[in-house]
């Protein structure tokens, strides 16, 4: 669907990218004694913003509105299946939801990139698939040291499953970066 309506991908993919930079910023405002979070999730969230700028200006050319927010079905479903009582469980998921996000956009932007004709958005697609890959590993480290690893992989395996869930759900019928189609 989305090499269908580019204009709207783009546009969505916009608004994933100024999401993203918020998020990591909370997670950096949750925990800000962790100085290994706070460098490296506050270095990430300015990435993720540059990447909205150059996303946003991207669907602007192509004439697509841009909206300011917007609830997504995919992150709905992860977020809610995070534990929010107590730690080290809420840090826990709140890390490895970001670190699913972020390994599905590298795979959706790597998928799309053998669609795209237009040679400006290849170019980004193929760099933004390339920051993507880093950021998953980011998340995934950051939750390994904030839990264990031990913790980490058994509650990913949750994760997994309930994406699985959240993917196996009805299509919307919504342009989106996160979704099934």
């Amino acid at each position: 669907m989305a090499k269908e309506n580019l204009p709207a991908f783009v546009a969505d993919h916009a608004v994933c990218e100024l999401q993203a930079s918020v998020y990591a910023l909370s997670l950096v405002g949750s925990y800000p004694r962790n100085a290994p979070l706070v460098d490296r999730l506050s270095a990430l969230a300015a990435e993720e913003l540059r990447h909205f700028r150059r996303v946003s200006r991207e669907a602007r050319r192509l004439g697509a509105p841009m909206k300011t927010t917007r609830r997504n079905f995919y992150v709905a479903e992860l977020r809610a299946a995070c534990r929010r009582d107590r730690e080290p469980e809420r840090g826990l998921d709140l890390l490895l939801v970001a670190a699913l996000i972020e390994a599905r956009s590298h795979e959706r932007f790597t998928l799309l990139l053998g669609h795209v004709t237009d040679a400006r958005l290849s170019k980004i697609y193929a760099d933004l698939a390339e920051a993507e890959a880093r950021h998953g590993p980011i998340y995934l480290d950051l939750a390994i040291a904030h839990a264990g690893e031990e913790a980490t992989k058994k509650r990913l395996d949750e994760f997994l499953d309930v994406e699985a869930r959240a993917l196996a759900l009805p299509p919307r019928a919504e342009i989106a970066v996160h979704g099934a189609a």
